[in-house]
């Protein structure tokens, strides 16, 4: 276990670079929550989303299914206000532990100040880290079953999606070196995870940026997880909208914005089914990932927070309080509770309602992406409205 990091320099900038899935979503959350305290303890968090979004699309000329790519000068835009500010400065962004080109981080670097920057990773254990990947890749259109995904994450290549996403995020190696061809090692640092500790994070950006402890501390709620059955039967929503050719457009406002949300804002039921653990044939090769992933850790010189052989999976199979990676390692059975279920349909009619009551305040373009949600519903009675919104969800999804 390392000592606790220093205190940043006055006017050095943090960068969180995530990856996905390991507690990004609640630091985050925090960041954004507190950004005028943190003001006041001399620290900017840029304004607008959580996290920064627009921005690092811009830079990496990327874009999510359904929205556009900004043009790169919106990136350069931001870098030059961050370049003029004088206090301390925290970035967050997961989109930038995934860089894939090293000239991509190069530039960052050079945007944002060599003499300034420090960056900042976290390592979660693969153990843990998998069940929980595979289920944010459902929310976001996947549609192979959990035992499929595991097969070509753990013994593809890149030419597979699934493995190419997962390990351009969570190999530290490939990640790292990105970095260190243009920043010093000293100046990366990875926070190995505790998934018991869940302050751990928190008091990290607390103690590098000088700020109070507590006022970072997660709140929960952020990215809530699913069960292991609802995140199948979302699996097969997946399959369905695939097989129909929907557009990306309708995924994101009526899975994404509907069905996910539904589902997340249930919360747990006692008869709903946990997130699958690993199958028997994945983890020897999940153990010896994880050993290499260590002696990388070791053989870079990264300056480390916590302890690396927490990244080492157990003998057994062991339980995760967040959900994930509880299970047997077999897949869900399809079939959730009632009120489960009713939270997803549920979030599917808000949805469809919200996309609705904009067509009837202004009909909207097609090529526009969707505008800000209308207040209010008509009064009309509830079989009226019901009939009403089943005809013009078939006729959107159908068209």
């Amino acid at each position: 276990m390392t000592a606790p990091p220093a205190t940043l320099p006055p006017g050095a900038v943090l960068l969180h670079i995530g990856p996905y899935k390991t507690g990004s979503t609640a630091i985050q959350q925090a960041l954004a929550d507190q950004r005028a305290a943190l003001a006041e303890h001399g620290v900017y968090y840029p304004d607008g989303w959580r996290r920064l979004f627009r921005e690092g699309h811009s830079l990496m000329q990327w874009a999510p299914r359904g929205k556009s790519v900004p043009p790169e000068s919106v990136w350069d835009d931001f870098a030059a206000g961050i370049r003029a500010r004088t206090e301390r400065v925290c970035i967050s962004t997961e989109d930038f532990g995934r860089l894939r080109n090293a000239d991509r981080a190069h530039k960052i670097v050079a945007d944002l100040g060599p003499d300034r920057l420090y960056v900042l990773a976290v390592a979660r254990a693969y153990h843990r880290l998998l069940p929980s990947h595979w289920q944010e890749r459902v929310k976001s259109t996947e549609t192979l079953t959990y035992d499929a995904w595991l097969h070509e994450v753990l013994e593809g290549d890149d030419s597979l999606n699934a493995h190419r996403s997962f390990w351009t995020s969570h190999d530290i190696e490939r990640m790292a070196t990105h970095w260190l061809d243009v920043l010093p090692a000293e100046r990366f640092t990875v926070v190995v995870s505790d998934d018991s500790d869940r302050l751990l994070l928190s008091g990290v950006f607390e103690q590098l940026l000088g700020l109070p402890a507590g006022l970072l501390a997660p709140h929960g709620g952020a990215n809530a997880s699913l069960s292991g059955d609802a995140t199948e039967v979302l699996r097969r929503v997946n399959e369905a909208f695939a097989a129909r050719g929907w557009s990306d457009r309708d995924y994101r406002a009526l899975v994404r914005h509907g069905v996910v949300r539904g589902l997340q804002d249930a919360g747990r039921s006692p008869y709903d089914a946990p997130m699958p653990g690993l199958p028997a044939w994945a983890r020897p090769l999940v153990a010896e990932r994880s050993e290499r992933r260590v002696a990388a850790i070791a053989a870079l010189g990264l300056r480390v927070v916590g302890d690396p052989s927490r990244l080492l999976p157990p003998d057994e199979e062991e339980g995760d309080d967040d959900g994930a990676g509880t299970g047997t390692g077999t897949a869900a059975e399809a079939t959730v509770a009632v009120e489960t279920a009713t939270a997803g349909v549920a979030g599917v009619l808000d949805a469809a309602l919200r996309a609705a009551g904009r067509a009837a305040e202004a009909p909207a373009q097609p090529s526009q992406p969707p505008q800000s949600p209308a207040a209010g519903l008509p009064a009309v009675p509830g079989r009226t409205l019901a009939r009403e919104l089943g005809r013009r969800a078939r006729r959107r999804l159908d068209r």
